[in-house]
């Protein structure tokens, strides 16, 4: 497996989401200056462009992140890459996320698991 060029940290916040197709909420559960992963009721399809507006609890102005882009999709969850963010915004998550440490996405958790699993 691949190991992510930039670390994420988790996160809660809410998300207003918009496609040309649809538009609704979402919780990210974790963010780097590059994407997040998060979950919503609505159904989206890799592939699709969204917009993105992240209520971040210690800062006043909502993140508005203008064109991203759904890479997975999976249980209700999404993999979601900024691609162009509103002026000033991506050094906000930057710093944001330079300033929290980093932890290990769930897949060890899982492979861990799968070993045991495996060798009952």
């Amino acid at each position: 497996m691949q190991s992510r060029g930039r670390h994420r940290v988790p996160v809660g916040y809410p998300a207003n989401i918009q496609s040309d197709t649809c538009a609704g909420e979402g919780t990210l559960l974790d963010l780097s200056p590059t994407g997040c992963r998060m979950r919503s009721d609505i159904t989206l399809d890799a592939g699709t462009y969204l917009a993105l507006e992240i209520a971040v609890a210690q800062e006043r102005a909502p993140l508005a992140v203008e064109v991203s882009v759904v890479r997975w999709c999976k249980d209700g969850q999404f993999g979601i890459e900024f691609l162009r963010y509103r002026q000033g915004d991506r050094e906000r998550v930057t710093h944001f996320v330079e300033a929290m440490p980093s932890y290990q996405a769930p897949v060890s958790a899982y492979a861990e698991s799968t070993l045991s699993t495996a060798s009952v």
